[in-house]
């Protein structure tokens, strides 16, 4: 009979650890599911995100959703094709796989070194903090941690070829707006640099200036220095009147061609010129100012390569 009741309480005891050996192993599982969760899927919400690397570079997007606009560090209207990128892949992003344990302590020490911190509010608040880190060897996924888990893990976007971490970019020229005159405009004019007379221009042509997009923000780097084209005399500038009565004015700077080798007969580039905006340099095609300069019938000024006649105009200093 005792032997009976010892079996009975053995079973009863070998059920109670197993059934608490479970729960600890569910509790265990759901934090670090926790931790593994890193696609937010109400990106709508998303309302502030902050970005900031090792190296002291830090942005910040807002959405103002009086202006239906996103604001990069709360005073330059942002990229809204990057704006969407970026929440595209905050919702999208899945985990690949783990880091093999061999190399775990390498990857860490990497992120350690080199990561873009990058935090998420939601109606103000903050919901998430994800450290990003470079891309796998194979360029196929990137490291990403999230702030307090245990280990980072390899992410990616189903579907999606290409590693993700610049779209996590820290630096502002990529994330400002590529539109050339962001304000609206009350009226303009312009003027060719060798000519005294100003001219206005006409309201429906400053439609099509509104629909003028830079290429690019320029900035140092060891092969160039912006102070020296800011320096350079322009050829073309467009003065504007905003609505709240401010003045704008960009200047058209003439660019030598990259490849001086293979347009060793050309002045300038025939493709892009330089322009300088609030003090910001940026480069622009031609071809943004076509529907401009033949609704103004400047042309031949603007792009004297056009026309034969005035091809000399090329070697002329601008």
């Amino acid at each position: 009979m005792k032997k009976n009741h010892f079996y009975l309480a053995s079973i009863i005891l070998l059920i109670l650890l197993i059934f608490i050996l479970i729960n600890k192993n569910q509790s265990q599982s759901s934090l670090r599911f926790d931790k593994r969760n890193f696609a937010i899927e109400d990106t709508l919400s998303i309302n502030h995100i902050i970005l900031q690397n090792r190296n002291l570079e830090k942005i910040t997007l807002t959405r103002e959703t009086q202006h239906n606009q996103w604001v990069l560090n709360d005073s330059i209207k942002a990229n809204q094709y990057l704006i969407n990128l970026l929440l595209k892949t905050l919702k999208e992003m899945r985990i690949k796989q783990p880091i093999a344990r061999a190399a775990l302590p390498n990857v860490i020490k990497r992120m350690a070194i080199q990561h873009t911190k990058v935090e998420v509010f939601q109606n103000n608040k903050k919901i998430k903090t994800i450290y990003v880190g470079g891309e796998t060897q194979d360029q196929l996924g990137t490291f990403m941690m999230i702030e307090g888990a245990v280990e980072p893990y390899i992410m990616n976007i189903p579907g999606f070829n290409g590693y993700l971490s610049s779209r996590f970019s820290c630096k502002k020229e990529l994330w400002r707006s590529k539109k050339v005159f962001e304000h609206n405009i009350k009226n303009a004019k312009y003027r060719f640099i060798n000519e005294l007379k100003t001219n206005d221009i006409a309201d429906k042509n400053i439609y099509n200036l509104k629909k003028i997009y830079c290429e690019s923000y320029l900035t140092n780097n060891d092969n160039f220095n912006i102070n020296n084209i800011k320096q350079r005399e322009p050829f073309f500038i467009i003065t504007t009147i905003t609505e709240d009565n401010k003045t704008e004015e960009l200047y058209c700077i003439r660019k030598k061609p990259v490849n001086k080798h293979k347009y060793a007969e050309h002045k300038y580039d025939r493709e892009r010129f330089y322009g300088m905006i609030n003090n910001a340099l940026i480069l622009i095609q031609y071809k943004q100012f076509d529907n401009f300069i033949e609704s103004e019938g400047i042309v031949d000024n603007f792009t004297p390569w056009k026309n034969k006649n005035k091809i000399e105009m090329i070697f002329q200093n601008p």
